[in-house]
């Protein structure tokens, strides 16, 4: 089915190139590519680098045959090579940018995804919090006092592990710490 996908977009585009160049061609010579050039873009970009390639080359061809200076006739000149030359390069350009954009893209939801699985993991506390100067209790919403690990605890993922500093256990120990 991407194939058939792929096929329907650049015989579409490529069609509607010729038919949108006839009416311009009269009027203007000198960006006659223009359609053609579209049709490469929009091939390269939503079908891939060889679709993008084989419209490159049908481009050639059909501009050759239906609108230089010679119509209804191959004749391989080195404009016409210059302006496969072009078209292949645009085509191979076009489809490395757009790989290169979805690369980009995936790898930024990929990036998206992991922060915000960071930001539920991720309880902050804020403002300005109410504390005893004594005992370090915190004053609460409803007017309560509770212990600084117990009002942590309740607004963050943060645990508790006590121990004793070296100023304190001096301070507290003297006669074991010598």
């Amino acid at each position: 089915m991407p194939t058939l996908r792929s096929a329907v977009i650049a015989l579409g585009s490529t069609v509607l190139a010729v038919l949108l160049t006839f009416p311009l061609a009269k009027f203007v010579t000198h960006s006659r590519d223009l359609f053609f050039v579209a049709a490469v873009i929009v091939t390269s970009r939503y079908a891939g680098v060889a679709m993008g390639l084989s419209v490159s080359l049908a481009s050639v061809l059909l501009f050759d045959w239906f609108f230089d200076s010679t119509p209804h006739a191959l004749d391989f000149s080195v404009g016409g090579l210059l302006r496969a030359i072009v078209f292949c390069s645009l085509s191979i350009l076009v489809a490395s940018l757009e790989q290169h954009r979805r690369y980009v893209i995936a790898r930024l939801e990929e990036t998206n995804k992991k922060l915000r699985s960071a930001l539920e993991e991720i309880k902050t506390l804020r403002g300005i919090l109410p504390i005893c100067s004594y005992c370090k209790k915190i004053r609460t919403e409803v007017g309560s006092w509770v212990e600084v690990e117990n009002y942590v605890r309740k607004h963050s993922e943060a645990e508790f592990s006590h121990g004793i500093c070296p100023n304190c256990v001096r301070k507290h120990y003297a006669d074991l710490y010598g």
